[in-house]
């Protein structure tokens, strides 16, 4: 199973799409590791047209190489694989877009792009700041996400978007937090990045559940599909290195409005990554 429009082979490749089907510390609603799949059964209802950035997705040479395995005999197996994975793709001179899963994968990425990309900058959208040292006696998990970050970049190269939900009242006041807003905050970052690397982790609860209720930890008061996606397309200027969109959490494996959503952001964050 793949997207339809990611059929490139891997040396031609530009873009290479990878399931990450983490669902080790899901705390609320387990079934993350569905995500990339169902997003896959999803593609089939859109479009490669993109209307908001006027390219085709099917134009660009795209390769999608499946879902990671995950063994959890060690607990740090599966971030393991995701660095020793990522790693792969950029030494190849390729860009990565993987799928979760949770949103730790996006620690077990940033850990291993820190390394050969200066300068590197994240940026978070976000219902959580994820900021937690530790949660339910896990380092390493959804919820320490971001914290986990901030032991390869520094905390003025962390920009989070769309928060909403903090483990202590403080957090609202940190450098490069930006609560509830999408579309000013992001005019900001890009002024702040410049010319510097940026990868974006996009967890999808920063959503609305009304919007998409399918995600592991849903959280009221999210942002309208058209905000997310007019949001990152205001980054379409920056030098985007790779993406990862977490904790899409379908509630079966039929096909569903969420896998379509889903889907579609896919292609919005394939096409960032291939900008003219």
């Amino acid at each position: 199973m793949i997207f339809y429009f990611a059929d490139a082979a891997r040396q031609k490749a530009r873009v290479v799409i990878v399931g990450m089907p983490l669902d080790r510390t899901s705390s609320y609603i387990s079934g993350t590791r569905f995500g990339p799949n169902a997003a896959r059964i999803g593609a089939d209802n859109i479009e490669s047209f993109s209307p908001y950035q006027h390219r085709d997705i099917a134009e660009i040479p795209v390769h999608d190489s499946g879902n990671l395995e995950f063994s959890y005999e060690k607990p740090d197996a599966p971030v393991k694989l995701i660095a020793k994975t990522t790693r792969a793709h950029y030494r190849a001179g390729k860009k990565q877009l993987a799928i979760g899963g949770e949103h730790t994968i996006a620690p077990a990425i940033i850990s291993e792009l820190s390394h050969s990309i200066p300068n590197l900058c994240v940026i978070q959208f976000d219902a959580h700041s994820d900021l937690r040292d530790d949660y339910l006696g896990e380092k390493w998990c959804h919820a320490t996400a971001m914290r986990r970050v901030l032991e390869y970049i520094p905390r003025q190269r962390l920009f989070q978007i769309g928060i909403r939900s903090f483990s202590r009242p403080e957090e609202m006041n940190i450098t490069n937090i930006f609560p509830f807003e999408l579309l000013s905050p992001t005019k900001q970052v890009m002024h702040e990045i410049g010319s510097r690397p940026a990868y974006i982790t996009l967890d999808l609860d920063v959503l609305d559940p009304g919007t998409l209720p399918d995600v592991q930890t849903p959280q009221p008061g999210g942002c309208s599909y058209q905000e997310l996606v007019r949001a990152l397309i205001q980054l379409s200027e920056l030098n985007i290195v790779g993406c990862d969109i977490a904790e899409f959490c379908p509630c079966g494996c039929h096909p569903s409005p969420g896998s379509s959503l889903v889907a579609e952001l896919i292609r919005e964050l394939a096409l960032l990554l291939d900008k003219k």
